[in-house]
């Protein structure tokens, strides 16, 4: 985990110029949001989580619920770490990394939204990198124990997947013809479930601390 025991000895020493000068000037440079086990999450940490979703499209939630999203992280990288998980093929990286650079723009917008968001591409293709991590991880933890429930293909195509398509007057196909796809949905849909309820549990299992300002 980046918010590793190196970095809050940086953070609570001082010992870097620019932190002791910003400390001096009075401004707020980093703070502890969240100690879990012999670990800490930083204000930088969910600061940087804002700005990756906000690059990705996405309105960013309040920080209580960034702080939780990275504590849920911290359980699944711990996890996979001891389970010896392997990293992605940078290839695929670089792979997932265009692809959100080619989503935003051209170069120069690209670069410029970075500067905005305070993001170096370094900075994001580690975030990148680590949530693809975090999501093969999951999926090979809970794919195996995925299921579809009977009825379940049949409910999901009269209750969703034909009113979606109805609302923006589009040809509804007959069911076997997307079958195969409603069911990589609903696998997907109970590999997340699965996965939350785990998290869920060993997030009660864990020594964590929350400071006040950081609670919902």
């Amino acid at each position: 985990m980046r918010a590793s025991s190196i970095r809050a000895f940086f953070i609570l020493a001082g010992l870097a110029a620019p932190l002791l000068a910003a400390a001096q000037a009075g401004v707020v440079v980093d703070r502890v949001a969240a100690r879990i086990e012999n670990d800490i999450i930083t204000l930088s940490d969910i600061r940087e989580l804002a700005a990756y979703q906000r690059l990705a499209g996405r309105e960013p939630a309040a920080d209580s619920e960034l702080l939780r999203d990275l504590i849920d992280q911290w359980i699944v990288a711990n996890d996979a770490s001891a389970a010896r998980f392997p990293v992605p093929p940078q290839a695929q990286v670089d792979a997932e990394f265009d692809a959100l650079r080619n989503q935003v723009g051209p170069p120069e917008k690209f670069a410029a939204r970075l500067r905005e968001l305070n993001l170096t591409e370094a900075a994001l293709r580690r975030l990148v990198a680590k949530q693809m991590f975090l999501d093969a991880y999951l999926e090979h933890k809970f794919r195996a124990v995925a299921r579809v429930q009977p009825g379940e293909v049949e409910r999901y195509y009269r209750d969703e997947f034909t009113p979606q398509l109805q609302r923006r007057n589009q040809p509804v196909p007959p069911i076997d013809d997307v079958r195969d796809s409603i069911i990589e949905l609903l696998l997907e849909r109970d590999i997340t479930r699965r996965a939350q309820q785990w998290i869920d549990q060993a997030r009660a299992q864990l020594d964590v601390e929350v400071l006040p300002e950081f609670k919902p």
